[in-house]
């Protein structure tokens, strides 16, 4: 008798784990999704044209023509091109024959900074997962940061990092699934729009001169987006709303991450 009864009782226990993992299953099934990770190449550098002058920065920034070291006179903030592109670049080279160097002098040691803003805010398509560009560092004490700003015009500042290194490093960000990138209604997935790069000094750093160069900022993104009846009307609805908005985030809410 005891062993009909240890069998009922194993029988149970087996179904009892059976319908929990189908359970389980099911609810892993559910949460799957489909995907398309996509690069796209955001601003290449190869116009000093397509990046506005240095407009919003510390007031201690040195502006208009200086005579430098070597008796030659420069305009502050000096944006130009050099024909030099990293090597880490690799087969990408041939998409990118110039990087964009900015020079910028400050009278007095602080918490300086100053953006370096495009003429044309690019909306990036899908949701974005990692941000990355090349940036050529001359040892000095500064910091990095990419402003983006979201649908419900909040602002999200990341923190590439430090500067503090010699030649062309890739600096890259992943970007925190707490950033908001879709909604439950049509446009579901609205990317984020990228603002502009700010720099920021050390207060012990010199302040006679900085310069950085920039190649190559692009994004991986998840591209993908469910085809269905009349899909055609949202991704009209999202091209119309991107064109009418404009960007800035000047009087927005702000979001730091700190660099991963």
């Amino acid at each position: 008798m005891e062993f009909f009864r240890s069998m009922r009782l194993i029988a149970r226990h087996l179904l009892i784990c059976f319908v929990a993992m189908s359970i389980f299953s099911g609810v892993v099934y559910a949460q799957s999704k489909t995907v398309y990770i996509d690069t796209q190449v955001l601003y290449n550098f190869e116009t000093v044209e397509e990046w506005l002058p240095v407009s919003n920065s510390s007031r201690f920034m040195v502006t208009g023509a200086q005579t430098n070291d070597e008796g030659i006179e420069v305009t502050y903030p000096n944006a130009r091109l050099f024909p030099i592109t990293p090597y880490g670049l690799g087969n990408l080279s041939s998409q990118s024959t110039n990087s964009l160097g900015v020079s910028v002098l400050f009278n007095r040691k602080a918490y300086n900074f100053f953006d370096l803003i495009p003429a044309d805010q690019k909306w990036i398509p899908g949701k974005t997962q990692s941000l990355d560009l090349w940036v050529w560092g001359g040892n000095f004490d500064y910091r990095m940061e990419i402003i983006l700003e979201d649908r419900k015009g909040y602002t999200h500042t990341y923190d590439l990092g430090s500067l503090r290194y010699m030649g062309w490093k890739n600096l890259n960000y992943n970007i925190p699934t707490s950033t908001r990138q879709a909604e439950a209604h049509i446009p579901t997935t609205y990317g984020l729009k990228f603002l502009n790069f700010r720099f920021w000094s050390s207060p012990e750093t010199r302040t006679d001169s900085f310069t950085v160069l920039l190649d190559y900022f692009q994004a991986v993104t998840d591209t993908y987006r469910e085809s269905y009846d009349g899909s055609d009307v949202e991704k009209a609805l999202l091209e119309e709303q991107n064109a009418g908005t404009t960007g800035g985030g000047a009087n927005n809410t702000t979001e730091t991450e700190v660099a991963n």
